[in-house]
């Protein structure tokens, strides 16, 4: 049976307008994410939890310290959040080949990660461990979406 104009624009929609918006989102979250931490100025309450030590009673050169690694940490969300956002919205959307696959690349393997770090250094149930493995979990349709539906064999 011959493809339709129908079938055509469910195509384009699936293959690349809905793994586009959904990288987007994750950019956005990974971004959210980046400023929460850069403009931290102590630890979250999860952090707290796990330490059992509240904020004011550390020394100064431990709030140094961690206040240090968690702006780090906001810097390389913020940066990677962008990089997903700007890479979705450009090469992707033009329909550049290597953008199908650097992008679930890059957010996968960040998202992935960050799913690993958090669930090893938090408490079990931390919101960071749920946002992270929805993160995650999105860049998976969206690469699955992007790869199969763009297949003009299915």
């Amino acid at each position: 049976m011959p493809n339709t104009p129908t079938d055509s624009r469910l195509r384009a929609h699936v293959s690349t307008g809905l793994p586009m918006g959904l990288y987007c989102f994750v950019g956005l979250g990974l971004l959210v994410q980046g400023i929460r931490y850069i403009g931290a100025s102590e630890l979250m309450p999860y952090h707290s939890a796990v330490i059992g030590t509240p904020w004011e009673t550390l020394s100064e050169s431990y709030q140094t310290l961690l206040l240090g690694l968690l702006k780090g940490f906001g810097a390389g969300s913020f940066c990677v959040g962008l990089a997903i956002i700007i890479l979705s919205l450009i090469p992707f959307r033009a329909g550049s080949r290597w953008a199908r696959w650097a992008i679930p690349a890059v957010a996968a393997t960040y998202t992935a990660a960050l799913v690993y770090v958090t669930s090893f250094a938090l408490l079990p149930g931390a919101a960071p461990i749920k946002v992270t493995t929805v993160l995650l979990a999105l860049v998976v349709i969206a690469a699955i979406c992007s790869a199969f539906a763009s297949d003009p064999r299915i």
